[in-house]
């Protein structure tokens, strides 16, 4: 799945860069501001609480960005939030919201060429996967990483 995919994604780069992550910050679920709101909440009131939270959709991250504020924290002072895609309106966001983004111009033209190609064939062509690179849009979301030890709790 689209969801699945961008946490593999999160995954492997985190591990190119020997970071780690706790698997009791992972979550999935829709891709529905008010399921990524409750899912936040939940991550957010733990007495050790992540320092950021990624997720796989700007709708998503409207969600987290809510729960955030309900809960008086600080993006990014307390919380840092990034998300993959984007949605319209998003870049009004304060603060800006840290984001990846999808060539949509290119996968239009792609899928028309697949769709037109398709049609001159007379049938359906060979399935295929067609991977395309998104950009990082860089937004005021994200806090600069700060070492922390065992003992010492994110800052509140």
């Amino acid at each position: 799945t689209t969801g699945r995919g961008r946490l593999d994604g999160m995954l492997a780069a985190m591990r190119s860069r020997g970071l780690t992550l706790e698997s009791r910050y992972i979550r999935s679920g829709e891709f529905r501001e008010d399921a990524a709101y409750s899912v936040a909440r939940s991550l957010l009131e733990q007495p050790a609480r992540p320092t950021a939270l990624y997720v796989a959709s700007g709708l998503m991250a409207l969600g987290v960005m809510r729960a955030v504020a309900d809960l008086g924290l600080r993006c990014p002072g307390d919380i840092s939030i990034a998300s993959t895609d984007t949605i319209p309106g998003i870049g009004g966001l304060r603060p800006r919201l840290t984001r990846t983004e999808h060539p949509l111009v290119d996968m239009t033209n792609e899928a028309v060429r697949l769709l037109v190609d398709q049609i001159r064939r007379g049938g359906p062509a060979e399935p295929r996967n067609v991977v395309f690179q998104p950009s990082l849009v860089v937004g005021d979301s994200c806090a600069p990483v700060v070492a922390q030890t065992a003992a010492s709790p994110p800052s509140s």
